[in-house]
């Protein structure tokens, strides 16, 4: 499957043949690293300038003893640094469940053996929306865990600050049985969770097909908790600023990371990776300053919007369905749509909390963007809960999953 799997590393490793695991197969992000193999995080020049692991990453060792099956590393975007899902040296996968659409990144070639039945789990890493992105773009479950939560050791950084381990599935219970695996003990304990609340400027950020699709479950979760709340955010500005803050404090973080590989190897990226590393070797002492101030006031207005562990905001994964393969990624409208993004994506990313998407709608479109014909185009919503509070929320989701069957359908879109 070209994108998707990569040649190094084996392609069937089982380390237990017992445990609640056994028989599920594991589609590995090309960013863990498994003892005495290599990896490229998505860049020959990385693989080519690093010896072989020593040792595996923590969450892919505990995963192989709990039974499950490697099989296989799978391509990401250069560095992990793009959400498009496109490789300009491995090229990009193609999205099962939508032919001729990217699966987004950066953790495409784990969604893609997900959603094409190839694995069971993919594993992966979400820093700006690695993992959130394909899960809504492929039609899959996907958590992003709330950040250090679980350790990344053995994982290949991209931007510390905002690195985190998640996973997808097809089903939600798979999903709650890997976190079983990887959220430490302390953490596995649940709580309910009596309020759903919704904030229409969130809302907003989505293409009109997703608000409304969103719009037509509200009535349906109403029922599912005791309270729903409508929360208006006090600060707008604050809120389209997000993006901006975010990728600050990420370029600064990468810069830290790997700045120095960087400019003693000068690898080759793709023009728009290349672009943002550039930028992130630039930026300022003040601009940092102006980020942290930011980010310190949008982690004070998430605390009023979910004061605890009860409470769960629903919103939008991200602002459109999946993109055209052939769309050049320098073009104003893959750019504009990074910028949508990063604005949904920092909601949770610049506070450290999880997010789960949630696949349980598509969009149609027919028109003339389709060739006429009609497509039904994954997508979804997500549930964000407080920080650390991720087996709550993995359990919520299965538990909303199971109620919403038979409710989960299609919204026609825009032509």
């Amino acid at each position: 499957m070209k994108g998707v799997f990569c040649e190094h590393g084996p392609r069937y490793l089982t380390l237990s043949d017992s445990g609640p695991l056994t028989g599920v197969r594991l589609a590995v992000k090309d960013i863990f690293q498994l003892k005495g193999e290599k990896n490229t995080a998505g860049s020959p020049e990385w693989f080519n300038t690093h010896p072989p692991a020593n040792k595996t990453a923590l969450s892919l060792q505990q995963l192989l003893e709990a039974g499950s099956t490697f099989t296989g590393f799978t391509h990401l975007d250069e560095l992990a640094y793009s959400m498009q899902g496109s490789n300009l040296h491995y090229g990009s996968a193609d999205n099962p469940k939508l032919p001729g659409y990217f699966c987004g990144g950066s953790s495409m070639g784990s969604a893609a053996a997900v959603a094409s039945g190839t694995a069971d789990i993919g594993l992966g890493t979400d820093t700006g929306g690695s993992v959130r992105v394909p899960a809504s773009y492929c039609g899959l479950f996907g958590i992003r865990t709330s950040h250090s939560l679980i350790p990344t050791d053995g994982v290949i950084g991209l931007a510390p600050c905002f690195d985190t381990v998640g996973w997808f599935s097809q089903t939600p219970s798979l999903l709650v049985d890997v976190g079983k695996i990887l959220i430490p003990s302390q953490h596995l304990s649940t709580n309910k969770v009596t309020h759903l609340v919704i904030c229409p400027e969130i809302s907003q950020l989505a293409d009109t097909p997703i608000q409304a699709a969103i719009q037509e479950f509200i009535p349906t979760l109403n029922n599912q908790f005791p309270i729903c709340e409508i929360k208006h955010l006090p600060d707008i500005e604050l809120l389209g600023e997000l993006a901006n803050v975010f990728r600050i404090l990420q370029g600064r973080a990468i810069a830290n990371t790997h700045g120095d590989w960087l400019r003693k190897y000068r690898p080759v990226f793709s023009k728009d990776i290349a672009t943002r590393i550039t930028m992130a070797l630039s930026i300022t002492d003040d601009e940092i300053s102006w980020a942290n101030e930011k980010r310190q006031q949008w982690c004070k207005l998430m605390e009023t919007l979910l004061p605890d562990n009860s409470s769960v905001l629903l919103v939008p994964t991200t602002p459109t369905t999946a993109i055209k393969k052939g769309t050049d990624s320098e073009s104003s409208k893959v750019q504009t749509n990074r910028q949508r993004l990063l604005g949904l994506t920092a909601i949770a990313g610049l506070w450290g909390a999880p997010q789960c998407h949630l696949p349980l709608f598509s969009i149609v479109e027919n028109g003339i963007n389709t060739g006429g014909k009609e497509i039904e185009k994954p997508s979804g919503f997500s549930l964000i809960m407080t920080p650390r509070s991720d087996f709550s929320l993995l359990a919520l989701v299965e538990q909303l999953t199971k109620s919403l069957e038979g409710i989960a359908g299609s919204t026609q879109g825009a032509t």
